[in-house]
Formats: structure tokens, sequence, C-alpha cells
């Protein structure tokens, strides 16, 4: 548990320093994505992603969808 702890704040760590994307943190923690994003948000993590890479990502989704 100690080890899965250290990968989970490693993750976190790497993440809020910019130096990883929430997949990466994700794949590193080994969790999901979207629970990924959930631990963040219960420890505070702001999220690292711009306006315009929002936007962007929305652009890609809609084209899938579409």
């Amino acid at each position: 548990e100690l080890v899965e702890l250290g990968k989970m704040y490693f993750a976190v760590l790497q993440y809020k320093e910019g130096k990883i994307s929430i997949g990466k943190a994700a794949e590193l923690a080994g969790v999901s994505i979207s629970e990924m994003i959930d631990i963040f948000a219960s420890l505070g993590v702001k999220s690292n992603v711009t306006r315009e890479e929002y936007f962007e990502g929305m652009k890609n989704a809609e084209k899938l969808f579409v």
C-alpha cells in the first residue's frame, strides 16, 4: 500500500510542477484519468490545461461525435 501511495504522490507532484499530463499522471499512479481528476480535486490541485487546449479538445471531441 505504501508503494502505491508513493506512486500517487509522485504523480501528483510531477503534474503540479507541469512536468507531465493528466494522462501520464494517471498512468504512473495506476488509475484511470477520471480517477486522477477526482484525486486532484480532492487535493485541491488545479488543472494545468490552458483555455486554448481545452477548446481545442472540445473541437476534437465534437468531430468524433458528429
